[in-house]
């Protein structure tokens, strides 16, 4: 049997870490070994116990999501971070991937939208809110627009796999979507980022847009 993979939670209501514990209920595949109160208590929780992924309300007492994000960045870059929040703003999405997060869930999500989000940050890959990405990749994209960009032309198969990464889409939705493998998508992804010169998908994606080489992001099922 795999090893579970092991989550530290933090949000300063009870109740809500105690529905997320819930959530995972029947899923072995996760276990959460840690759960704090505030910032400053989930990253001494994260000092201590390792996890493989730390889940972090956005307002929390003492030390907040974000600067708990931010420190675990620098003190325990292994930790992936997630952002489980009732903030759906453009703001906060571009704050939380200024501070190191990898995800970016809403509170309102269904069960299996919160286990594809882990599953994904486990497998290496980005899980952002698509409604909220999109429109922070539309609100970059109008901000630097004018950056005068000179890249080298994707191919249409890349246009389309960039398109759908822009949509928040995974290595293997996107697959499905195009009937291709997902380590073809994979392969694909990487020459993307590597010919707009990004440091990663989401860089991709908002460089694209910004550039005229994909148009609005893909919507998401």
């Amino acid at each position: 049997m795999n090893t579970p993979i092991r989550l530290v939670l933090a949000d300063d209501h009870e109740v809500t870490r105690e529905g997320f514990v819930s959530l995972l209920a029947g899923h072995p595949e996760f276990t959460v070994v840690g759960q704090a109160a505030d910032g400053q208590q989930a990253l001494e929780l994260c000092e201590q116990l390792l996890p493989d992924i730390a889940i972090l309300d956005i307002r929390m007492p003492l030390l907040n999501g974000l600067g708990a994000a931010r420190l675990l960045q620098q003190k325990l870059p292994q930790v992936k971070v997630v952002m489980f929040t009732m903030d759906d703003s453009p703001d906060h999405l571009e704050a939380a991937i200024a501070a190191g997060a990898v995800g970016y869930l809403l509170k309102d999500a269904s069960r299996e939208e919160m286990l594809d989000a882990l599953r994904r940050v486990v497998a290496g890959e980005e899980a952002l809110n698509s409604a909220v990405s999109a429109r922070l990749l539309r609100r970059i994209a109008e901000r630097s627009a004018s950056g005068g960009i000179a890249q080298e032309v994707l191919t249409e198969r890349e246009r389309q796999v960039l398109g759908l990464v822009a949509g928040g889409f995974s290595n293997r939705e996107i697959g499905e979507k195009l009937g291709i493998a997902t380590g073809t998508v994979k392969a694909h992804v990487e020459r993307v980022i590597g010919k707009l010169g990004a440091a990663d998908r989401t860089q991709a994606a908002v460089r694209g847009i910004a550039i005229g080489i994909i148009a609005q992001p893909a919507t998401h099922w």
